[in-house]
């Protein structure tokens, strides 16, 4: 399948993931939360996705010299 989007919005995508991912992992290690297991599971969700929106990101900046580089829009820890 193949998904026709705008750099831009491409951008966005990758940097909004990763800002959900660090939200939920910080609402994980909060401890204001009983049952764990649907929210680890989300977040292992959103980290399968992540991985491979990463390597599609940098595929696609292979081919497109004006795409941000993936680790200046997502930064790593």
């Amino acid at each position: 399948m193949k998904i026709e989007i705008s750099e831009q919005y491409l951008t966005l995508m990758a940097s909004a993931l990763n800002d959900a991912i660090k939200y939920n992992e910080g609402f994980l290690n909060s401890e204001t939360i009983k049952d764990y297991s649907d929210y680890e599971e989300h977040l292992v969700c959103l980290e399968t996705f992540q991985g491979w929106l990463e390597d599609e990101y940098n595929r696609l900046g292979k081919d497109n010299p004006s795409l941000m580089a993936y680790d200046k829009v997502v930064k790593k820890i």
